[in-house]
């Protein structure tokens, strides 16, 4: 799987890695941990989940998992909890053995329970004893699965998770082992929608990119990514990868419409900005606006304003 634009984290002194059981018994040591089964004798939750004092909301985790036991009806797996918040909020799990198929991600939805939202293969092709490398890549919304160096799941997910915790999930009453667990962090992405040509071109150069590159993020505009021909799933795969959509709405672009309007069907967080006194589609008057003067004098403060909101959604993600 690809790793562009990754920082392998360091696992120094001060970034010991650490653990905590939350549900279930377990065993720790440095990057690696072991899943002993439930924490009662009557199996109940037969599930365990064991946090790491790691987040990650861009970039990817890799790990090596073996089950003791395969069992073709689901009721063994294990695998990378992406998203943790709390037990009782949203999150996801991507495993091997889940719903008796080979490679699945799961969703926990509170007062739901468990859904099954990708499952691929059959459990018979996993082998009880054997130790599979799994590979996590999370960009934005979209969620890939690596087993041993082969993509076996792509998956872009309904809305954005509610946390950033990382962890590892086990499921069943059968030991699990865990280990070399090594976290990789990514710039995360802002996708800009708006009209190409002038002014824009200019407010995107000397505003809406700086600031967000100031604050660490890796800026797309189509037109930079794409050559010619440009297909609506190359601009909707780009949306679904960044954590952030700015929107510049001045111009009234059926493109720049769009591309917000699959934004806002993924809730994502967006940022709208347009000219001061322009016209707006009735549509968008429920939506927060920044407005700014198309002047000199008005781009200190749409550049304080964009800090803000960035700040503010990158803080609260």
């Amino acid at each position: 799987m690809a790793n562009n634009g990754t920082t392998i984290t360091p696992l120094g002194p001060e970034k010991t890695l650490r653990w905590a059981p939350i549900s279930g018994l377990w065993q720790f040591a440095d990057s690696s941990a072991t899943y002993l089964g439930p924490a009662s004798a009557e199996g109940v939750p037969v599930y365990g989940i064991a946090l790491t004092n790691r987040n990650l909301t861009d970039g990817s985790v890799r790990v090596n998992i073996k089950l003791s036991k395969v069992d073709l009806e689901g009721h063994i797996s294990a695998g990378i909890v992406l998203g943790f918040q709390s037990e009782r909020s949203r999150y996801v799990v991507v495993t091997l053995g889940g719903y008796g198929r080979a490679y699945s991600i799961a969703e926990f939805v509170p007062g739901v329970a468990w859904q099954g939202i990708e499952n691929v293969g059959s459990a018979r092709n996993l082998e009880p004893g054997k130790e599979y490398e799994i590979e996590i890549r999370q960009t934005g919304q979209e969620i890939r699965m690596g087993v041993d160096g082969v993509d076996v799941i792509e998956r872009i997910l309904a809305q954005p998770l509610a946390g950033s915790q990382l962890g590892l999930f086990a499921w069943g009453k059968e030991r699990v082992d865990f280990s070399q667990l090594i976290v990789e962090s990514a710039k995360p992405k802002v996708f800009v929608a708006m009209q190409f040509g002038q002014p824009y071109d200019t407010l995107y150069k000397e505003v809406i990119y700086p600031k967000a590159n100031s604050l660490g993020l890796n800026v797309i505009r189509i037109d930079e990514v794409a050559g010619p021909g440009v297909i609506f799933e190359d601009i909707k795969r780009q949306i679904a990868e960044a954590r952030i959509v700015i929107a510049e709405i001045t111009a009234p672009n059926q493109n720049v419409y769009y591309e917000l309007g699959y934004a806002h069907a993924l809730n994502k967080p967006t940022i709208l900005l347009a000219q001061r006194g322009k016209e707006l589609p009735l549509d968008i008057h429920s939506y927060r606006v920044i407005f700014y003067d198309d002047s000199i004098g008005g781009k200190p403060a749409l550049e304080q304003h964009l800090q803000k909101h960035l700040e503010a959604i990158l803080r609260d993600s």
